[in-house]
């Protein structure tokens, strides 16, 4: 669950956002900076063997590309950049997942990876919390877990990225190895542990980031005002969003949350307060009506709920992989009936008042279509990208867009719920 947060007390009042709401089955989160799943880590030569290998793919592409820009204009050559990452992407696969994530994420933070220059389709644009989103698609918490990446991912074309999630205090998580990949089931286990750097590298990180877009801006608007509103918050053209966790050994979850949202808020465009991780003892009693009311303050309006995350359960066809038997949370495709089950009963109970993200399980439009369908106004993706890589972005989207004009839907707003009437 999760609430949103401003710097006053005043917003604070006014904008406390999510609470991330899990319950069995269901009761997890991507709380690892994952990638795909996990075995003992090679030695460095190994890794040396493969890194040479991702570097000379890299370098064949990028030579490609610079031969084949000059012919192409720029959605064409867009297009083909994120066609040419599924060469790259299965290569990921022959390393560690943590190294293979690991060093995804620290592509992403270079700028090593497509760019979307294409604009989304108007019919995938809608308006959330007072902020445009030009689509819905968004990569949940537990990728960028300290805010090395943000530009780069939303770069790639999601119409949001969720960082974290963070705590107030670095902590190294549980031992590895603790993400286990289950290819075949395009499924991933992880008990990470709430891994983080902690909450003043993530504030400097994003603090300058900030400010970096905000003289980008100031400077674009000074050459060219308009008074147009473009979609985007304050990470500029995408929305961001901070998960927030709290330390395995703390002994006050609430002021462990309250610290996150004084440092972080400034910088998000939504707060995630995490109380449904399986991989850190006792965060899941955060769940009960009494300590929800003290953590968030129940009585104060409610902006949104994002269903759910990982599960502890073990659905066919996962129960019969030897890799099942790994003690942590279980995301990717079998997730998906699960979860998607969950949304829709949120939705009853809310009556659609509330904004709600689905995740779980997503690795095609027509998933992210029956999570709207079922009451999801935003969705969220981990595993499918983990194994997918940056091609899956347009692709989704595409097949979304797809979805929406052959039920004769306008919008992505005329779909949301639509299952319920």
């Amino acid at each position: 669950m999760a609430g949103r947060a401003a710097t006053s007390s005043a917003k604070w009042a006014r904008e406390f956002l999510f609470r991330r709401v899990s319950s069995n089955p269901l009761g997890a989160i991507r709380n690892c900076s994952s990638g795909p799943g996990a075995s003992p880590a090679p030695k460095v030569p190994h890794f040396s063997k493969k890194g040479r290998i991702l570097t000379g793919a890299t370098i064949g592409l990028a030579i490609a590309g610079g031969a084949y820009v000059s012919t192409a204009d720029e959605a064409t050559f867009c297009g083909w950049l994120f066609s040419a990452t599924k060469v790259v992407n299965p290569l990921f696969a022959l390393l560690d997942a943590e190294f293979a994530h690991k060093l995804a994420v620290s592509a992403a933070a270079r700028g090593w990876v497509p760019r979307e220059k294409r604009p989304d389709p108007q019919i995938l644009g809608l308006e959330v919390w007072g902020r445009k989103f030009s689509n819905p698609i968004g990569l949940a918490a537990g990728f960028d877990k300290n805010a090395e990446a943000t530009e780069g991912l939303l770069a790639l074309g999601f119409g949001f990225v969720e960082v974290g999630s963070v705590t107030p205090v670095p902590q190294e998580g549980n031992p590895k190895p603790r993400i286990f990949r289950l290819r075949e089931d395009g499924a991933i286990i992880n008990r990470c542990g709430f891994n983080s750097e902690g909450i003043v590298v993530v504030a400097k990180r994003l603090g300058a980031q900030h400010g970096k877009r905000m003289l980008a801006e100031t400077s674009a608007t000074s050459s060219s005002p308009s008074d147009e509103v473009k979609p985007g918050g304050k990470s500029g053209p995408g929305i961001l969003g901070v998960n927030l966790g709290k330390n395995k050994t703390s002994e006050d979850a609430a002021a462990d949350y309250v610290q996150g949202v004084h440092n972080l808020s400034q910088y998000a465009d939504y707060l995630v307060i995490n109380v449904s991780s399986p991989n850190t003892a006792g965060l899941r009693m955060l769940q009960g009506r009494k300590q929800l009311k003290d953590l968030v303050a129940l009585a104060l309006h409610l902006d949104g709920l994002i269903i759910s995350n990982t599960t502890v359960s073990r659905p066919d066809p996962v129960s019969n992989n030897p890799v099942a038997a790994e003690t942590g949370g279980l995301s990717g495709k079998p997730l998906f009936p699960l979860s998607t089950n969950m949304l829709r009963e949120m939705y009853t109970l809310t009556r659609g008042k509330i904004p709600l993200i689905g995740c779980g399980g997503v690795s095609s439009g027509e998933d992210a279509y029956k999570k709207i369908r079922a009451g999801a106004t935003l969705v969220q993706l981990y595993t499918g990208f983990a194994y997918g890589g940056p091609a899956l972005i347009p692709q989704i989207k595409e097949e979304l867009v797809s979805c929406l004009e052959r039920d004769g839907f306008k919008s992505i707003q005329e779909a949301i719920g639509a299952d319920h009437r």
